[in-house]
């Protein structure tokens, strides 16, 4: 494979459909033809509208090589749904374990061909992070997502949440917009099915954007939600819909049938039943609830119309809940949204409101505890028949002088997953950000009030950051798309780009060995170094396994740690491994989610930093020999080398310290409280700047660890390490939204 070089500008524009082809939205319809089971596209619905609709749902199959109790169950299951003939199988994900293609291989064979063209499919968290390839692999499978159908007068919604290479769902702006273009173009009436791979509301928290989700929702005629994800049947009616969290399928032989029916009152329904398969093929069938397809909606009524605000004094905020005229309220209650629970559950402690006057509630609550800045606030209203509405306000909590303060923003399309970067310098410095869409922007003079844009160019998708080259001329944007963009820092005109035969989902890092400055970033399995300036290959190491971390650089050697378990030294000019030290053993599953594969590899005064889910170590860049180990995980957060003998670990806890490079002593240690995943820590001064996934910004003073001010920056979940210019602190979301923060002098 060589560099393919461009010397035009790519300044081009991207349409939403575009974007969202981008960005992992994909397409408006139901999917492609199937390789393993999905239905075919098509404008006709599965079952006439009045006819009778028999379905079958499963979830958390987590098909794996490394044990056959998940082959066994999902056997068992596949002939009891093929025996009823359905008229469609709805998967809610996590088909596999971690979405290496001989698991979807293996899925095929167990399938059986009765239920060909019957699939419909919605990724999980495992379907989509461990692989390189596995959103590409599960696309070319079982077809693009989001995606719509209609069966037996009921629209059906398949959604993909997932996001590339992390842990949680996340909707954003074009997935949202998506959703609303579908629900827009049903008759009115038409009841709307949502199955996907994470639950949302009640208690629920693994979708970082849910309020605007269940916002959205509220305003079609949304009957319900089939979920998996969180391997336990529980059933939840709120906000006018019914929601069924599916019990997995890898716990035992057992998938829901739904039939539609009608209730005691004459009105249709979608009757749900749990059916159990013992191990000597007895079938037990347990009805689970009914899903109302007409009606006002379980606990329509009851949604608020106005939520206000008093004045924040001695740290209680004072509010004021007004209710619609129709609304039969048995109780009001607020609570601060969970804003730090992560990809989780958590349960409300609700504060009761008191009954004022005619359907107005006021009451105060406790915000003593919250970051300055913007914040949610959980407002539930529940009617005489227990059923609930829920929904948030937003409310501004002040802030100190010793605090950040938000200066600007600037909007992206996509996700700004990736880093941002810092290229040029004096007068021609500019700050670079990268987002899940391909769009790149420069930004200038990000210490005003306003910075302005100094290029823009299209790429595709991005989740790394760039790596720019010592003069600071030169831009390396990293791509799922399998190729790596080398890009003029000044115009944003692509120099060349490599084609690496696989997405790139690690960030590039630039050494300068052999007189000959290189670019070094891993692609699929393998690890490649690429002459900076041509793009042309110089050496690659193939089956090292999967890493979407960052190799780290010290001298003419370059350190890195994958998924098979390894940190290696490899010599820069050669590419020949130089040492290896084992970091983790065991089978497929336990090397893929534990096996350092997301690892920011720190090196400095001769030892080198690496690390898994659980714990750290530091070895001899020389010799790769153990020198120390410490609890707690620098995957994820970058290791900070501070240049005196110490450096600065982060947890994905949020447990920082300060440890001696020769030995690992602690000098001190504080835990944040909070979940510190790729974003990790920038340092101005005397300070280090934590940024936490939820979207805090937090001060800990590098002397002794104290902490200094903080800033609730967004309530979206944040994986882009900032970069600090003139004081101020430029970070992204996954909203798309790049943020300058002024910290405080």
């Amino acid at each position: 494979m060589s560099a393919v070089h461009q010397d035009e500008c790519t300044h081009v524009g991207v349409g939403r459909r575009a974007f969202l082809g981008l960005a992992g939205a994909t397409l408006t319809s139901v999917g492609l033809g199937s390789l393993l089971g999905a239905a075919p596209a098509g404008a006709e619905p599965i079952v006439k509208p009045g006819s009778a609709l028999r379905f079958a749902l499963v979830s958390d199959t987590h098909i794996t090589l490394s044990s056959t109790k998940s082959t066994q169950s999902l056997t068992q299951v596949w002939a009891s749904i093929a025996a009823r003939n359905p008229d469609a199988v709805l998967h809610c994900g996590d088909i596999t374990d971690t979405g290496r293609p001989d698991e979807f291989e293996l899925y095929g064979q167990i399938l059986p061909a009765a239920l060909q063209g019957k699939m419909h499919y919605s990724p999980g968290n495992h379907d989509v992070r461990w692989d390189p390839s596995a959103k590409e692999q599960y696309r070319r499978h079982f077809g693009p997502a989001p995606y719509s159908f209609d069966a037996g007068g009921v629209h059906f919604i398949g959604f993909d949440p997932t996001q590339v290479l992390q842990e949680p769902g996340h909707y954003g702006q074009g997935g949202l917009d998506w959703l609303a273009d579908d629900l827009r173009t049903l008759h009115p009436g038409t009841p709307v099915v949502l199955f996907q791979h994470f639950p949302m509301g009640n208690t629920f928290y693994y979708v970082d954007d849910q309020p605007a989700v269940l916002d959205l929702l509220a305003r079609y005629n949304v009957r319900g939600i089939f979920a998996g994800h969180i391997h336990r049947e529980v059933v939840s009616q709120f906000n006018g819909l019914t929601q069924v969290g599916l019990n997995a399928v890898v716990n035992g032989a057992l998938y829901y049938w739904v039939e539609r029916a009608t209730a005691a009152d004459d009105s249709p329904v979608l009757r749900v039943t749990r059916v159990n398969i013992a191990a000597d093929g007895t079938e037990t069938e347990v009805p689970v609830t009914d899903m109302p397809l007409t009606g006002d909606g379980l606990g329509r009524p009851q949604r608020p119309r106005h939520v206000t605000f008093g004045e924040i004094a001695d740290g209680s905020l004072p509010v004021t809940v007004r209710l619609d005229a129709d609304a039969q309220a048995q109780q009001v209650a607020v609570d601060l949204y969970p804003q730090a629970v992560f990809g989780g559950s958590a349960t409300p402690a609700w504060k009761n409101l008191t009954e004022a006057s005619d359907r107005t509630w006021t009451g105060s609550i406790d915000v003593s505890s919250v970051a300055p800045g913007t914040q949610r606030l959980r407002v539930q209203v529940t009617g005489a028949d227990t059923r609930w509405w829920e929904g948030t306000a937003l409310f501004e909590a002040p802030g100190t002088a010793a605090d950040p303060k938000s200066r600007w923003r600037e909007q992206l399309s996509g996700a700004v997953q990736g880093g941002i970067a810092l290229a040029g310098t004096g007068a021609r410095q500019v700050v670079v950000a990268a987002s899940s869409s391909g769009e790149v922007v420069a930004l200038r003079n990000v210490d005003r009030p306003s910075p302005e844009r100094q290029w823009r160019t299209q790429v595709g998708p991005v989740y790394r950051r760039p790596a720019v080259d010592a003069a600071g001329d030169t831009l390396f944007v990293p791509s799922s798309d399998h190729r790596l963009y080398a890009l003029n820092a000044a115009t944003g005109r692509v120099k060349w780009q490599y084609d690496a035969g696989a997405p790139v989902l690690s960030a590039p890092v630039v050494a300068e060995a052999g007189d000959q400055e290189r670019v070094i970033f891993s692609a699929g399995y393998n690890l490649f170094a690429l002459d900076a300036a041509t793009g042309n290959r110089l050496w690659s190491v193939e089956g090292r396994g999967f890493s979407s971390g960052r190799a780290a650089v010290d001298g003419a050697v370059i350190y890195t740690a994958a998924d098979d378990g390894y940190a290696r030294a490899h010599d820069a000019v050669t590419g020949q491994q130089l040492w290896a030290y084992q970091m983790v053993t065991g089978d497929e599953h336990r090397l893929a989610l534990y096996g350092g594969w997301d690892n920011v590899v720190a090196v400095g005064d001769g030892v080198v930093i690496v690390g898994n889910v659980s714990q750290s170590w530091g070895l001899d860049a020389a010799t790769g020999a153990l020198r120390w180990t410490v609890s707690g995980s620098a995957m994820y957060a970058p290791a900070l080398i501070l240049g005196d003998g110490t450096a600065l670990l982060t947890t994905e806890f949020g447990v920082m310290t300060r440890i001696d490079l020769a030995t690992g002593a602690k000098r001190w240690q504080t835990n944040l409280a909070v979940r510190v995943f790729n974003a990790g820590v920038a340092i101005e001064g005397d300070t280090a700047w934590a940024q936490s996934v939820d979207g805090k910004l937090i001060g800990v003073r590098l002397a002794d660890g104290v902490r200094q001010g903080w800033l609730q920056r967004g309530l979206v979940y944040s994986f882009s390490t900032p970069q600090i210019v003139d004081g101020v602190l430029v970070v992204g979301d996954q909203n798309g939204v790049v943020e300058g923060v002024a910290l405080p002098r």
